[in-house]
């Protein structure tokens, strides 16, 4: 199992709405997508001014797949993966205190970076797991 970080902007949608709508869900996968694998664990991450951080704990349920780009979807929604969000991280992993954790804080996408996937290394994700662990709340199945 590798665990990757999947950003979201903020400022382009509500994630929590689209979370509560569905738990089941494709995101859009442009790099990587040859070394993602179903059972992959995702750690959902939140850019932008406002309170950024990991807000959410998902699996993948697909492997990466080619859909046509519908009109006024971006680019990157080309490639994709299904994703299941199992988890909501309450409260969430703000930036401020991933940067302030000795391991996490060394880790470049935490400290915000353009894409929309990267794999996490594995001390990294054993650092996350531990963290978050205590703040895990399970979400209801999607239906």
């Amino acid at each position: 199992m590798a665990d990757w970080i999947f950003q979201d902007n903020a400022r382009d949608h509500d994630l929590d709405a689209r979370i509560a709508a569905s738990p089941e869900r494709w995101w859009g996968t442009p790099r990587y997508r040859d070394r993602i694998a179903v059972g992959d664990r995702v750690w959902m991450q939140v850019t932008g001014p406002h309170h950024p951080g990991i807000y959410y704990v998902a699996t993948i349920v697909s492997k990466a797949y080619e859909h046509p780009v519908q009109p006024g979807e971006p680019a990157y929604a080309r490639w994709r993966t299904d994703i299941r969000v199992d988890y909501r991280i309450q409260p969430p992993l703000l930036r401020s205190e991933l940067l302030d954790d000795a391991t996490l804080g060394s880790f470049r996408p935490f400290h915000g970076f353009q894409g929309s996937n990267v794999p996490v290394p594995p001390d990294i994700a054993v650092a996350l797991s531990a963290r978050a662990a205590p703040r895990l709340v399970t979400l209801p199945p999607a239906g």
